[in-house]
């Protein structure tokens, strides 16, 4: 049995409020294989946000009823994070990787929840700062400006609550 004398002091009540809609720039921190409700197997990805403390999961499920649309999912996966081995079997080969995501709200027994709609493809996430196409498997963060506004850029980047966040410009860069 284990021994344990709790201190009350120690505990201090949290209210997590969901982590806001819009598009995020996250790394896969873990990766395990899962056997859904549906009957179908897939992975369970779970995705953190540079500069949140809440994690975000990723559920791919493999639907063999429907190829198309599980092939679009994966396709949507590795492009999103930069994965050119598609080799599922090689998937904890995935932790670590960068990629981005759209966070929409849903609600799930009387509360909101955070989830991820889809990944951002590595197109869709040129115009955020910090995305470097040619540097995939590195994932530096260069600076890139395309037009974007600060409030997006900010949030891609993983600061959309941290108003006192220092991002530097090049030399010669307005807006």
């Amino acid at each position: 049995m284990a021994v344990w004398t709790y201190n009350s002091n120690d505990y201090t009540a949290r209210n997590f409020a969901p982590i806001p809609e819009g598009d995020y720039r996250v790394t896969i921190s873990d990766v395990t294989e899962e056997l859904f409700n549906s009957g179908n197997e897939g992975f369970k990805i779970t995705l953190e946000i540079p500069n949140h403390k809440s994690k975000l999961w990723y559920y791919l499920s493999l639907d063999p009823r429907e190829p198309k649309k599980t092939n679009q999912r994966l396709g949507m996966f590795f492009d999103s994070f930069a994965i050119q081995d598609t080799d599922l079997s090689h998937y904890m080969n995935w932790t670590g990787r960068d990629g981005a995501v759209r966070v929409r709200h849903k609600q799930y027994n009387g509360e909101v929840k955070a989830g991820v709609a889809f990944c951002l493809s590595r197109i869709q996430q040129q115009k955020f700062i910090g995305f470097n196409s040619s540097n995939t498997d590195q994932q530096s963060m260069n600076f890139n400006h395309s037009g974007s506004s600060c409030e997006q850029q900010n949030r891609f980047n993983g600061f959309s609550n941290h108003p006192t966040a220092h991002i530097e410009f090049p030399e010669g860069f307005s807006f």
